[in-house]
């Protein structure tokens, strides 16, 4: 019988209550996306809809990683699992961050 290390398990936990905890913000960029429609015939070019469909898929890719990192626990691979959370988990608390410093710098 092989013991299963606990740093995974807690580390997935924390990273997915990170993800969960990035969705507040999300909920006011997900209001604003539809300003990218603002302008007179934005509706009928691409990247306004570009912007949108990204942004409002942002949860969707949260719940793909979350599966995708329980499923390479699940299979003992410990290492990918925690890589698989942690990119989809920091970029937006990083973005969040780097914003506040530069408002703190200037």
């Amino acid at each position: 019988m092989v013991n299963n290390p606990r740093w995974p398990w807690i580390t997935l936990v924390v990273l997915q209550v990170l993800q969960l905890l990035t969705l507040v913000p999300w909920l006011g960029l997900a209001g604003l996306a539809f300003m990218a429609f603002g302008a007179p015939d934005s509706e009928k070019m691409w990247q306004p809809w570009a912007l949108a469909l990204t942004i409002w898929s942002y949860p969707v890719w949260l719940a793909l990683a979350a599966a995708g990192s329980w499923l390479l626990y699940r299979y003992r691979w410990y290492v990918s699992a925690v890589v698989v959370a942690v990119i989809f988990t920091l970029p937006l608390p990083a973005a969040v961050v780097f914003i506040f410093a530069g408002d703190l710098a200037s």
